[in-house]
């Protein structure tokens, strides 16, 4: 069985809206929704998590109304960070599946990657997304000192990050660490190896008015 964990306990600071950046319009529907209906088309049987800050309940009550997915979503607790949203997450996902973890922001992953993704998790226990980098990128060693980096061999590291649950709920038993940039890095942490698999550009990560206008550039292209 498959299972995903969404993230959506970001306030949208960046955005500068009074509506948190996951229930925001696009194209007539809320982003999370364009998001939910990515998984449960890919699997109409998927187990779904939405991690959400208790002051956002109102906002999602309404929408869970209107597309019906009252009954279909387990809510759990958004923490104080990101680390602890997905450990609390987790808690609901039973062992023995397959399970994502994703931006609630990310509206655009293809069924391909998401395909992707849990094909090699269910094969070498993880699967993370990433797309090559496109410019030119430098490591800033001091305030007045960078030096160059091949971009070949960097990757940008894309959701959803999908797992044996067993594994992910594991690694997730660790201390919380600075290093921890992702979920990958929580696992990695624990079991030493990661699998990439190819993400799509697309897949871009909400959390700006200009990702915004790009989203709605995305939405008209695709219909």
């Amino acid at each position: 069985m498959n299972a995903v964990v969404v993230v959506a306990g970001g306030v949208g600071r960046r955005m500068g809206n009074n509506i948190p950046k996951q229930y925001l319009d696009l194209d007539g529907k809320p982003l999370i929704i364009h998001t939910l209906e990515k998984f449960l088309q890919f699997d109409p049987d998927m187990k779904v998590v939405l991690v959400m800050a208790s002051g956002h309940r109102k906002f999602w009550d309404v929408i869970s109304i209107s597309y019906d997915y009252g009954s279909g979503i387990i809510i759990a607790a958004g923490g104080e960070t990101r680390y602890e949203s997905v450990k609390n997450g987790l808690q609901y996902i039973e062992d023995g599946l397959i399970v994502g973890i994703h931006d609630a922001v990310r509206p655009f992953v293809s069924p391909e990657t998401i395909k992707r993704c849990y094909l090699a998790a269910a094969e070498s226990g993880c699967g993370i997304p990433v797309v090559e980098m496109d410019e030119s990128v430098r490591m800033i060693q001091s305030p007045d000192h960078s030096v160059y980096m091949d971009r070949s061999k960097l990757r940008r590291v894309q959701t959803p990050q999908v797992f044996k649950s067993e594994m992910i709920k594991k690694a997730y038993r660790q201390p919380c660490d600075l290093d921890f940039s992702d979920d990958a890095s929580v696992f990695e942490s624990h079991y030493k190896h990661v699998t990439l698999v190819e993400g799509n550009r697309e897949n871009i990560k909400i959390t700006t008015p200009t990702d915004l206008q790009l989203a709605s550039v995305l939405i008209e292209r695709r219909d």
